[in-house]
């Protein structure tokens, strides 16, 4: 027969255990194919590769972006974290940069974490982001400034 205590400790225990593992999923991870041998990128680098000022990885592999959809809470984080801008500045961004040349278009759209896993993971110099807690075993999360996703310093953080 169950207590009320040992209701109690077992509902107390289930909470905790779920706190803990929502401890990472508040980080944007950014992924890549689990075979590229790219692992860290600075703050800055990460901006540049994402605004496409760097188009290239040391390996010479042309960086495939790809962001998630508009309204998701990785884009919003992606775009205040990485970017530094609001949704009409990144469109106005990627129009401009279009328009000039530098780039062909803005990043492809996705409209999931799996689709978003599935493109990385297959498309040679795809790099995007997810929570952390949507990284498995297809795609490797790199690390921002020497820090991984979980890292009470990791800079990437979903809003609350």
């Amino acid at each position: 027969m169950w207590t009320k205590k040992t209701i109690l400790v077992l509902v107390a225990c289930l909470l905790s255990c779920g706190v803990m593992a929502g401890d990472t999923g508040g980080d944007l991870a950014i992924i890549v194919a689990k075979s590229s041998s790219l692992a860290n990128f600075s703050s800055a680098e990460l901006s540049k590769i994402f605004r496409a000022e760097k188009s290239k990885g040391p390996d010479g592999v042309k960086f495939v972006l790809a962001m998630r959809e508009t309204g998701s809470d990785e884009r919003a984080a992606a775009l205040a974290g990485i970017y530094k801008m609001s949704e009409a500045d990144y469109g106005k961004y990627f129009l401009q940069a279009t328009f000039v040349g530098l780039v062909q278009s803005a990043p492809r759209q996705i409209s999931s974490a799996a689709a978003m896993r599935q493109f990385v993971a297959s498309v040679p110099g795809g790099i995007g982001y997810v929570r952390s807690s949507d990284v498995d075993d297809s795609v490797k999360a790199v690390t921002i400034d020497g820090h991984p996703p979980g890292d009470p310093a990791y800079p990437l953080k979903l809003k609350p």
